[in-house]
């Protein structure tokens, strides 16, 4: 493109709204900033404008347009609230999602299309989760901290309550009560929701959500529900640290509850080897979660001290032909 003044904004916002379906960010902020020297207070421009720089890590000037589209369109559109609670800490992030879910329950109550109803209510559901989080993590020491989480879970079951996420959230607030028990259920639940979905079914949560789903398994002691989950997300990217530790983290519980001698070493073996792998692909991929693998290392370490390698240990590449049987056992065959 050159010459600004031979581009109006209506030419310039298709090139937005493409490159920006594509991931394209570069190009899309290119487009952006002159769509911003045409329109300074375009609220939409300013917004779209935000959502790439939140995608190109630009994180101080896209809260900065996130708040001057607020500002010149505050009661409509929703979707600048989401992201300016994504910019935002604490009670300032509650407050533009309450805001954003506020807007949302309207666009809701006035849509006619129930497709158009249902994604709405996903949406309320996410970001009364994500108000839940704060009062988890952030605000978890505030006075009213477990009410507000009992009161955005109960709310987003009530609007969306086949999003599977949300009792997956639930059944964290009822781990953090101790209610263990109740947690388990919970989870229980949450799984029945999507666990016969395809992968390609947009409404299956997500892989990161998946992993964290397996943490919260093991925490109930849900052994042959987080092995299940495991195998079917190796099958969708097996090159993913996370899931190796978390493989290697699961048979090692097995190994602390096991009945022989003999049961603890086959569990510990295959933990050993799982664990291994994950440290392998963190070197290949630069994974920085420091926590993570050191209590990889402490794990292998621990299990050498028990049931010593048979030979010198090499970190192996991970292994296409890992199978898993879905016996009893849940062993893996390596």
């Amino acid at each position: 493109m050159s010459g600004q003044q031979q581009y109006t904004l209506d030419d310039l916002v298709p090139h937005i709204q493409e490159n920006i379906d594509a991931m394209e960010y570069p190009l899309a902020y290119a487009f952006c900033e002159k769509a911003l020297a045409l329109a300074p207070t375009n609220a939409k421009v300013l917004e779209w404008t935000g959502q790439v720089e939140i995608e190109l890590e630009k994180f101080a000037e896209a809260r900065e347009h996130m708040l001057q589209a607020i500002q010149i369109e505050p009661d409509h559109g929703h979707a600048k609230y989401m992201y300016l609670g994504q910019l935002s800490v604490e009670k300032e992030a509650i407050a533009a999602f309450q805001k954003g879910v506020d807007l949302m329950v309207q666009d809701r109550e006035q849509c006619q299309d129930p497709e158009e109803q249902k994604v709405l209510a996903n949406k309320i559901a996410t970001a009364l989760c994500s108000m839940t989080e704060i009062y988890l993590t952030d605000c978890c020491f505030e006075p009213e901290a477990e009410q507000k989480c009992e009161e955005y879970l109960q709310q987003a079951q009530q609007v969306a309550p086949e999003h599977a996420e949300v009792y997956q959230l639930l059944a964290s607030v009822r781990l953090s009560q101790q209610r263990n028990e109740e947690a388990a259920q919970v989870l229980d639940h949450s799984i029945q929701l999507w666990i016969n979905k395809d992968v390609s079914d947009p409404t299956l949560p997500n892989y990161d959500s998946r992993l964290a789903l397996v943490r919260l398994l093991l925490e109930v002691g849900a052994m042959a529900q987080a092995f299940d989950i495991l195998e079917r997300l190796q099958k969708e990217n097996d090159q993913v640290v996370d899931l190796w530790y978390l493989y290697g983290w699961t048979y090692y519980i097995l190994g602390e509850d096991a009945q022989t001698p003999e049961e603890r070493q086959e569990h510990w073996e295959n933990a050993r080897d799982c664990l291994h792998v994950a440290l392998k692909l963190s070197d290949i991929t630069g994974y920085d979660d420091d926590s993570l693998l050191e209590h990889t290392k402490e794990l292998i370490t621990s299990i050498n001290t028990v049931v010593p390698p048979s030979e010198p240990e090499e970190e192996e590449e991970p292994d296409e032909d890992v199978e898993f049987t879905s016996d009893n056992d849940d062993a893996m065959e390596m």
